[in-house]
């Protein structure tokens, strides 16, 4: 083998020895109140805007209104303090506008 070959070879090699990150998966529908009201900002960003998307796919709305996203976020966050049990899509449900 030449050099060059070698060099290619085991470039190659390190590009298939990378780690595979793994996949996570949630069922949007079990998450409670509780549980979103204890995520970190980040999740509960992810979560939020997940659910904003799902929702106005659902009424054919294709526009992100980001001060309707936050208005619905206070209130489905004020309701969430008082019905922690509740699952996060029933919270939706009951206050989006």
């Amino acid at each position: 083998m030449n050099r060059n070959s070698l060099i290619f070879f085991v470039g190659m090699l390190s590009l298939t020895l990378n780690p595979a990150y793994a996949q996570v998966q949630a069922n949007m529908n079990r998450i409670t109140c509780n549980d979103f009201l204890n995520y970190n900002f980040e999740n509960k960003n992810f979560v939020g805007y997940w659910m904003s998307g799902y929702y106005s796919a659902s009424k054919n709305n294709d526009v992100l209104d980001f001060k309707r996203l936050q208005s619905n976020a206070e209130r489905i966050t004020a309701y969430c303090k008082r019905h922690r049990a509740q699952p996060l899509a029933k919270a939706i449900n009951i206050n989006a506008l």
